[in-house]
Formats: C-alpha cells, structure tokens, sequence
C-alpha cells in the first residue's frame, strides 16, 4: 500500500494540501481498479469534471505513473491536486480492503514516539546532541573540490558512516543508533550549541533543496533519483560555493578543521583581510628578467580565488582579487619562478605588473627602474561646447611624456627610458566615453548629442579615476551643469478676493523661469539655460510651482506678466507647499494668514455662537460652526464629513440661524426625500426663529411656494424635485446651498448632479459621512459643485488623480490629491470627539445551514462554477460583472433562505434559526434590535417568524412614505416594540434610532461603508448604551469568503478619506475566481 510519504514526495506542498482538502470533501468519484490491479481511473470535481489515471509498481507500495487531463497538470513540477485526491482515495480504498489491520509508516512513527516518550519519563533529558564538522579541500589549478564529513554524540562523537541515512532517519521522527549502547532519540532531541544546530539545518535545507529540483522527473524516476543524492554521498556531504559559503558563515570565528590535499588536520580560522603575497622582479643573465612569487603557503579553496588559505587562516576576498590571482595561481602552482627575455618584459610591466600590483607587494630590479619608465598613469580631461552637445581633448601622462590617445596611438620614442605604459587603466578610461556614445573628431572626443552629453557630465566624470583631472576651456563661463537657481515667492489677496503670487529667482530672469517649467513639464531631467550650461530639474520647490502652475490650470501666456492670479480657493493648497521639506519659499501678507489660519485652525476663530445654541453645542460641533463661518466668509465652499451621528445638521443650523440677519436671500438645502421633513423638525427644535419652508405637493404648488419666499429664511427641498422644478429654482438667488447626504451627486452624469450644480449661490456645502463609496469620481463631482475647476476638468482629474492612484497605487498623486482636498474637507470621528460615546462591539456569528439547504446550495454551487466558467471565456468584462453579480446575489440568498426563490421549498433556513435564537435571547436580556437585510422579501420572512412568536416589530423599506418614517422612528426610540425590521437601502441613512443597542446585519453586503452606515443609525450621538453589532455568516458558503474580502478590502482607497467601496468593481480576477472555489 502506498503510504504518506509516497503521495507527498510526488507533489509540491501546496498541491499535496489541497488535494487533501479535495479529497476530504469527497470530490473523488468513480474510483475503479483497473484489470492489471495496479491501475486506477476516477473523476474529481473541481471547476470542472477532470478525469485521472493513477500507475503503481507491481508491489502497490510506490506510485510509477499519473495523469490528469486539467489544465494546470501540465504546468505543475509534479503532481496536480486531482492526482494527490485520487492517491489518497486509492490508499483508504487499500486500507479499506484489507480491515486496515497492517501498522503504516505513519502509525509507526506515532507507536515510536510515544514510546520514546515512555522511555524518557522516569530519567533525565537526553543530553545535548554536538554534530561537528570536519572539511576537506583538494586544490588544484583549474579544479577545486571541497566536502564535509561530521561526527555527532553526547559525550562521545561517532563517525557519520551515511549522512543521507542519519538526514532521513531524523527527519522522519525516527531514532538514529551511534554505537551498540548509545541512540538520539528524536522525541527529545536538543542540540548542543549554535554550531550543530546550525549544520543540522544546512543539511536539511541542501536536501530538500535538491528534492525539489527533481520534482519535474517523471514518477518513477523521481523516486529512484532521491536515492542518488549528488550532495550526499555516505560519508560525505559535497559543498557548492554556495554550500561552502553558508558553511564559512555557520562556523564564523569557530576553529575549523582543515585538511588540504590529503594533509594532516590544520586548526584553521576565518580571518579579515587579505593573504599576504610578495613578487620580486630581479633581472638574470643579462637583460633578462626572472620572476619570483612568495605566497608563503597560500592554497585557493575556491576555483575563482575568492576563498583562499594562508598560515592557518581562511581568507574571503573579493572577485577583483580572485581575478588578479588566478592566473599567477596556474603559473607558480608547480614552480616558484618564471624567466622572460629582454622583449617581453615591457608587455610585462604593461600588461601583468599593474594587475599584480593590487594584490601583492611588488619589488623590481633597480636595473629595471633606470631602463623603464615605470610611473603610474596620470590622464587630463580638456571640457569645451560642440554645438548642442560636448566635446573632450584627452591627454595621458606618464611622468614628462604627454600624448593624446585620440590622435597618437603611442607616444614618441624617449631616447633614456622604454616607456611602460599601464594598458589596462588607459582602457578602463576610454570606456567611459565608449559608454556615453562619444565619436573621434580632430583630437577630441565629441558627443553631439545633448541628452547624452548631460548623463556625461552628472554620471560619466564620476565614474573616472581620482586621478584624472578635468579642465574647462573658456567658453565655459561656469561649471556645466549646476543646481537649481533658489525661487522665492511672494502672495497677497487683493480687493477682488483673488491671489496675487510674485515669483524672484536669482540671476535668472522670468522669462527663463517660464521655459524652465516648461521643460519641467515635458518631464525633462535638465533644463538647458541661455548660456549653455545645464539646470537639473530635480528641486523640490520647482516641483511645487509646477504643481501650483497645473492646479490652476494656468498657461505660459498667463505667466507672461511675471505675476500670478490665483483664486481664493488655492490659498491653503499653496500654504501648504511652502510648509514642505525645501518647499517654496513664500512670503505671506497678513490678509493671506488670516484667511489660512481661518481654515484651517476654526477652532481658534473667534465667531460667535447664537446665544441659544450655546448650551447645546458641543466643543467640536462650535468648532464645525467656526469652519463654516470662515469659508462663507471668503466665498468658499467644504464638506462637513463628520462620522454618523456627530450632528451634521446641527453645526448647519447654527450657521444659518448666525446669518439670518445678515442678509435678505434665503438658503437651500436639498435632502434625500426620506429626510425632508427630518430638516424641518430638526430645524423647528433648535432654531425656531428660522423661517423654514418644505417645498412639496404638486408641480403648480411648488411653483406657488417658490413665488412667495418673502421672510423665508431656509427652503427645504429633495433632490428629486429640484430636478423637475429646475427653471423655477434658476430665477432664485441663494445665499447659501447645502446638500445632506450629497453622496446622491456622486455620478456627476447624473440629472440631479447638473441640477445642483446650476444653482446660483455665494457659497456651497456638502453633507455626507462618506464623500468617497466606491471611485474618486465621486470626490471630484462633489467639489465641482462646491467650486467649480478646482479640481480641473473631470478628464483632467482621472488622468492626473484617479487613474495613477486606483491603479497604479501612486502615493506620490494621493497626496498631492490629499493636500487639495483636506483643508476643505472637515472630518471627526466618534472614537476622538466622544469620550463619553459607550462602546461598540462588533462580532461576526457563524452558523450551519440546515441539511435540505445544504443540498441546495451544494447544487446551485456546483452549478455556478460552471457559469462562471463559462462567462469567463465568452462574456465582455462589462457583461461578465453583471451575471457573476447574480450569481452570487443567487448563493446569498441560498444562504440567507432558499424559499426566497424556491416557491416549493420547506427545508428550513439555518440563519433564521441562528436569528430566532438571537431575539429570544436579546428579548429577555431586555435588549432592542435593529434588523438589517438587503432583501426586502428576507424581511418579510423575518417578520412572519417573528408573528409566529407573537413579537411586536416595526419594517421600514424604500415604500415606506417620508412622514411614515418619521413617524416609526418615534415611537420606536420611545419604546413602543423591541424590534426593528429595515431594509439596507432604504434605512441605512437619515435616521436616528438611539433607542436601540443590538443591530443585527442578516447578510454581507459587499459594500463594508454600507454597513457601518446602518449600524450608525444607533450608534450615534444620542446613544446612552453598549452597543452590540452582529454579522450573521453561513459558514461554508459565498458569504465567509465575502467577510474576508471586506476585511482584507476596507482599506484600499482610504488614502483620502475613510471612504466605503463598491466590492465587485474592485475584485480582481483571482479574487473573483476564488469566490467560486470550493
């Protein structure tokens, strides 16, 4: 029988686990025995049917053979997780067969270790394990081998005689015997110290290491190659560099038994530095030369020459010096000294001493010296202008002997001394200008390029010898590339409420500032000025001006003056570039501070509170008051986003109540219509000196309202109306414009989103707790009806913002975005502004379905997967997000109850009971419940429950009228029924339901925002109680792997704000294919 270890030898870890999980489930089917009775066929279900072939050896007891026809078999090193599901089907079906009676290697190894444990309890710990190394070099030039070979013990070492046996034996839990009397029981194995434990994990790694790389062999041949290790050899482990490398690290200044060539233990430790060598250059037999190394007793360890021994040491040296030895290694390994004639001693001192001389202590002839002239390299680098690009005159030095290279491949004859010129440091520095793209023209070196010339002169001269000196010929009036010039800036506001902003950069006048941002623009690394040299445009306060310059949308032409009007609204924008790290450096008037401090310190401004709303304000409601004021003030326009329930429409009220002496024009504020007649309560309790008005009834009643606003102070109206009632709202004037819940302008193709934004006003304003639910569009809709352009053009806004932040993650534009939008954005959150806020806690309930429903859902699953397959392949992405989404709307409510559209079904609903249980209990611990669906038939299931028990409740859903609304929400706060059955749509906003302290969410909507909006509705200023908020989740089915996306999702846009997201739009491909794994 095939056991464990044979099934997971012929797959990778991650296929082995799941087909495991495949087969736990019983995806295997059809599993029959083929006539030769060691062959197997089945089919698993996975996405689709897939058909497998499983061949054993003659005994059954090794796996020879396997095919899957899906489509990742032929992808994966071994075998796929169909094939891991049908081996462990064939090993139960043996088991099976055969009464389970024989112990397999599993079950021995568990027998083993319980019995190590016996054997373990009444005596002492086993003492600590030593596994000490012994390495072995045989040097040769050209061949280099090394391996290890260990003994291990307590008290006593023991030779390793097969280290693959003692690697398997100890890896499978087994015991490993020493001796006759002595045994690691791997129970309670410990090793000794840092070294051992260490080496033992070397060894483990090497072989899986080189186990993995035989996954691609067929089967069998899989299993007979782990039995020939190219590392393991009996006694012997083989070390690559990369082995001998992590070996050297382990022992680090740990003495290291050596034996080189056969020669007796050497104490050898890693040292720093480097081997000691010495050359000595001595003429003989007249004009020859003879040449002698003394390395002591240097033996490489490495064929690169980066390992070497000297003198009991173990030197790590670079490939630099491992370059230079190499050759000097193959010449003096079986002589101590070389003869050269007469003739090639100059290719010697050219060629081979300069090398040496880097690594080596070099020593020559005096005899040598008075004939050759043996000076390092000396090189002059002449700079000067080729038209757009450069042009070097090279000049090599060698002590009195000067030659350019480009004209003279040699210097003149010296009638005293044969030069010796220094061949390799005279390449390395023409390769610089091969590098950069230079030609030969005259005597120089010329690049006509002028990008290419730039990437010279800022990377080119850095990488030339220090010893290469550069000059610049007159044309060059200063150095050729040099930093930003500083910019300075001044900006004050003017009589027409506008920015006037100065700009002075030093010995460079505007009209270069201009063509400098220009090239900044074109995304350009260098700027070249007037006088030819070259500006590097990485400056951070260039980039702020250019950022201003976009912003605004400003063109060259509207530079032209050298002075900048900028709106009011690019006041705290501009403030906040100049508070940059190396940000602008920006002169501020007065009236410039005072309107900044004004935004974006409200806290600190000095506005004065209507005397009988300031006992009922709150410090950080005063402080919203005070932002309001301010922006009003300067013609501007915000959005309060204060978390759910801080009082949005208190902070209003207060404003509007402080400006109702100020000025004849009404106000208007558009509400969502469930929430019309909300404002007008709201209003009446706190400022019933505002005359308010609704705008309803017929179109003609309508019009008649509008026709008389005399005294009107505040009209009230819905989004829906102004749509239709649009001419007759244009002949208004409106001092002010407030949108509650102006999520409902998100879609700026929207009519109720032009609407708005047509309305004349002197400033506007935005409620909503989430600007941001599913795409930065809907940011940029919402303040292109505070302050039209701000953010540019919609198009202009995707291409700048949106696209780089959604898809590519640019931080860079989130905050630049950030920086825009903040100062006009006012956000608090319960957590920081209310202390006293009781807590909430969130808990996620996992229930069974029942077993009827089960099967429904196993079925309609099943079936899916092969729609979602289908789709996949032949639908448009647009049409593709459609289906899949009801799809899953479909498995939802499966999981919530099949009768929701099963008319014939009467299985039960797992969460309904999971719910009926959880009222019964918040009943009698005297609790109130709010009751979330997004399915209004789900809701009506409740409540037929819920009679069933004779349990009073209220429902609310988008039929519900507006006054009918106001009317539950009452009684409900005042006590009337317990129970509160509201739909996700309809109630999920605009209500205050405080009187509640357990909100239930029956099913996971993909939208997390959504959610927190609902649970809002109790949880909120107001709310004297812990609140408990449930998720009911089915476990096994869509909706877990729906909590996990929310949880793992919640985040992904809240660079800006803390915004909610539209989940589907969001997946990517992966993540929606795995909602439909099982």
């Amino acid at each position: 029988m095939i056991d464990e270890e044979q099934i997971r030898a012929v797959a990778t870890d991650a296929a082995y686990k799941r087909g495991v999980r495949y087969f736990r489930r019983g995806a295997v089917a059809q599993l029959e025995r083929q006539a030769d009775g060691r062959s197997y066929t089945a089919v698993v279900e996975g996405t689709e049917a897939y058909h497998v072939r499983i061949g054993l050896t003659e005994a059954g007891d090794e796996v020879e053979s396997f095919h899957c026809d899906c489509p990742a078999a032929a992808q994966y090193l071994g075998a796929c997780k169909h094939v891991v599901a049908v081996l462990k089907a064939v090993q139960q079906q043996v088991a099976d067969d055969s009464g389970a009676a024989g112990t397999d290697a599993g079950g021995r190894r568990l027998l083993q270790s319980f019995r190590a444990a016996e054997q373990l309890t009444p005596s002492p710990l086993q003492e600590p394990v030593y596994l000490v190394p012994r390495l072995f070099v045989e040097s040769a030039p050209g061949r280099v081998e090394s391996w290890l070979e260990f003994r291990i013990g307590m008290s006593r070492l023991y030779v390793v005689r097969n280290v693959m046996e003692l690697l398997q034996s100890l890896m499978a839990g087994e015991d490993y015997p020493l001796g006759r009397s002595s045994v690691i029981h791997m129970a309670s194995l410990r090793w000794a110290d840092r070294v051992s434990k260490e080496l033992w994990a070397l060894m483990k790694q090497a072989y899986l290491d080189e186990k993995s790389l035989l996954r691609h062999q067929p089967a069998l041949s899989y299993m007979h190659a782990l039995q020939k290790s190219t590392v393991f050899e009996h006694k012997v482990m083989h070390l690559t560099p990369s082995l001998l490398a992590a070996f050297l690290t382990i022992m680090g200044e740990q003495s290291i038994e050596l034996h080189i060539d056969g020669s007796e233990a050497i104490a050898a430790h890693l040292r720093e530095g480097k081997p000691q060598l010495h050359l000595d250059v001595s003429r003989v037999g007249g004009q020859n030369g003879c040449i002698r190394l003394d390395d002591g007793d240097l033996t490489p360890l490495s064929e690169d020459c980066c390992l070497l021994y000297q003198s009991e040491g173990i030197y790590r040296v670079d490939e630099a010096f491992g370059r230079a030895l190499q050759p000097l290694w193959q010449t003096f390994a079986r002589t101590t000294s070389v003869q050269l004639s007469h003739a090639d001693m100059t290719p010697f001192f050219s060629n081979i001493l300069p090398a040496v001389e880097k690594i080596a202590d070099v020593d020559v002839d005096a005899a040598f010296e008075e004939e050759f002239l043996l000076v390092p390299l000396a090189a002059e680098l002449y700079l000067d202008y080729e038209g757009a690009g450069i042009a070097v005159k090279p000049v090599f030095v060698y002590g009195h002997i000067r030659f350019n290279p480009v004209v003279q491949a040699a210097p003149e004859a010296d009638a005293h001394h044969l030069l010796v010129r220094d061949s390799e440091a005279e390449q390395e520095l023409l390769a610089v200008f091969a590098r950069y793209g230079f030609t030969k023209k005259r005597d120089q070196f010329v690049q006509l390029d002028e990008e290419k010339s730039y990437d010279f002169l800022t990377q080119g001269l850095e990488e030339l010898p220090d010893s290469v000196e550069i000059f610049y010929e007159e044309s060059f009036e200063r150095r050729p590339v040099r930093p930003m010039p500083k910019i300075t800036a001044g900006v004050s506001v003017n009589d027409m409420d506008l920015l006037e902003v100065t700009f002075n950069m030093k010995d460079v006048d505007f009209a270069e500032l201009l063509d400098i941002l220009d090239s900044y623009r074109q995304k350009k690394r260098y700027h070249r000025m007037k006088d030819r040299s070259f500006v590097t445009l990485g400056d951070q306060q260039l980039r702020a001006i250019a950022e201003l310059v976009e912003n605004a949308g400003l063109k060259k032409k509207d530079l032209a003056s050298g002075k900048l009007e900028l709106p009011l609204s690019e006041a705290m924008y501009l403030d906040a570039l100049a508070r940059e790290d190396q940000g602008l450096q920006l002169s501020r008037s007065r009236r410039f501070r005072e309107v900044v401090r004004g935004i974006r310190q409200p806290q600190e401004a000095d506005y004065e509170v209507p005397v009988s709303l300031q006992p009922v304000l709150r410090d950080y409601q005063v402080t919203g008051f005070n932002w309001l004021s301010s922006l009003a003030d300067h013609h501007l326009g915000g959005i309060l986003a204060d978390d759910m329930g801080l009082g949005k429409t208190l902070q209003v009220i207060a404003f509007l109540l402080a400006r109702k002496e100020e000025g004849a024009k009404p106000s208007l504020v558009i509400t969502p219509t469930s929430l019309l007649y909300n404002w007008l309560e709201e209003i009446g309790r706190f400022a019933p000196s505002l005359e308010a008005l609704a705008v309803a009834g017929t179109k003609a009643e309508r019009a008649a309202q509008l026709q008389a606003l005399a005294g009107i102070d505040v009209i009230v109206t819905t989004y829906d109306t102004l749509k239709r009632d649009m001419d007759l709202y244009q002949q208004q004037e409106f001092r002010y414009v407030f949108l509650d819940e102006a999520q409902h302008i998100k879609n700026p193709a929207t009519q109720s989103a032009r609407a708005v934004k047509r309305l004349p006003s002197e400033s506007c304003f935005a409620l909503t707790g989430t600007p941001i639910e599913n795409t930065l569009t809907e940011l940029w809709s919402i303040f292109d009806f505070l302050m039209p352009g701000y953010l540019g053009s919609q198009s202009k806004f995707k291409q700048r913002f949106e696209i780089p932040i959604v898809r590519a993650e640019d931080k860079k534009a989130a905050a630049q975005l950030r920086q825009r939008v903040m100062p006009f954005i006012l956000r608090r959150m319960k957590k920081d502004v209310l202390k006293e806020l009781p807590d909430k806690v969130e808990r996620k309930l996992i229930g069974e379905m029942t077993p009827q429903q089960t099967k429904v859902y196993r079925a309609y699953f099943m079936k899916s997967q092969r729609d979602f397959m289908r789709e996949v392949s032949l639908a448009s992405p647009g049409e593709r997000r459609i289906k899949i989404l009801a799809i899953l709307t479909r498995l939802r409510q499966i999981a919530c109850d099949p009768a929701l559209f099963l008319e014939s079904y009467h299985g039960g609903s797992g969460k309904l009971d999971m719910l009926e249980e959880l009222i019964e209990e918040a009943i009698e611990g005297g609790h109130r419940l709010l009751i979330f669906s997004q399915f209004t038939t789900m809701l009506a299931h409740i409540a037929e429950r819920l009679r069933r028990k004779g349990l009073a409740y209220f429902s609310l859903d988008g039929a519900t009228p507006a006054l009918t609304r106001m009317k539950l929400v009452r009684e409900f706060n005042r006590g009337a029924v317990p129970i509160f059955l509201i739909s996700l749509k309809a109630g999920g906003t605009g209500l205050n339901l405080t009187g509640a302290d357990m909100v239930v969410h029956f099913d996971p909507w993909w939208n997390p925002a959504v959610e927190d909006q609902a649970t809002d509705r109790a949880y909120r200023l107001g709310q004297r109680n812990n609140v408990q908020v449930f998720k009911l989740i089915m476990k096994g089915t869509v909706e877990e792997k729906i909590y996990e996306l929310q949880e793992k999702k919640k985040s992904l846009i809240d660079q800006m704000i803390q915004p909610g997201e539209n989940f589907l739009a969001k997946l990517t491909d992966e993540e929606i294919r795995a909602l439909f794994q099982g």
